[in-house]
């Protein structure tokens, strides 16, 4: 699964500078605001003082360390935005990523109509929900590009199609702010020119 995937380049990226030992802080941010393109709450995770947040559809607040990560199942949402969130502070913290957190919600219109402006005229497979204004092939296998919603990590199923999508050697660009470590650690493209 490429969230284990990832979690191993993690591990590797870090190893012999201590990182294994360091808290991942985990705080539920009600007031805090989600990428246009994510579902859920806001869940923020602190490591080595990098901030980054994450939508989830099941926030919590906690702390462990990251090396309880290495390894782990990821066989729920919760854990999985666990692995999210340790992906984006972490790789952050590594100084993989520059971003970690959404856009401020004044670019939600022009993030977005950019990002049809650069679908347009391509065949474009959704994994995650449909984002208006961009035409869709029905398959995975017809698409040129395919999109993958941060949300997407949270189904078993759309976890499939992702694994099916790779597989294949499509075109895949990662949509929103869950997605920043995933990006800087798996060097698949990432949509969001405006997050912080």
């Amino acid at each position: 699964m490429i969230l284990h995937d990832a979690v191993v380049k993690l591990r590797e990226a870090g190893e012999d500078m201590g990182t294994e030992d360091g808290d991942l802080m985990y705080q539920y941010l009600p007031n805090n605001h989600v990428c246009q393109f994510s579902r859920g709450a806001c869940m923020g995770c602190e490591f080595g003082g990098r901030i980054a947040e994450v939508s989830t559809p099941e926030p919590f607040s906690a702390c462990m360390r990251l090396e309880n990560l290495y390894g782990a199942p990821l066989k729920s949402p919760k854990t999985r935005a666990a692995a999210l969130g340790a992906l984006n502070a972490a790789a952050g913290f590594l100084m993989l990523n520059r971003k970690t957190g959404p856009c401020n919600s004044v670019y939600f219109e022009d993030c977005k109509a950019e990002l049809v402006e650069f679908c347009r005229g391509k065949a474009v497979y959704i994994i995650g929900e449909d984002i208006a204004g961009i035409a869709q092939t029905l398959m995975a296998e017809e698409a040129e590009l395919v999109l993958i919603n941060g949300e997407a990590f949270f189904e078993d199923t759309q976890l499939e199609e992702i694994e099916e999508v790779l597989a294949l050697g499509k075109e895949v660009m990662l949509i929103g702010q869950n997605c920043h470590g995933l990006s800087a650690l798996m060097h698949i493209p990432i949509w969001c020119p405006y997050g912080t």
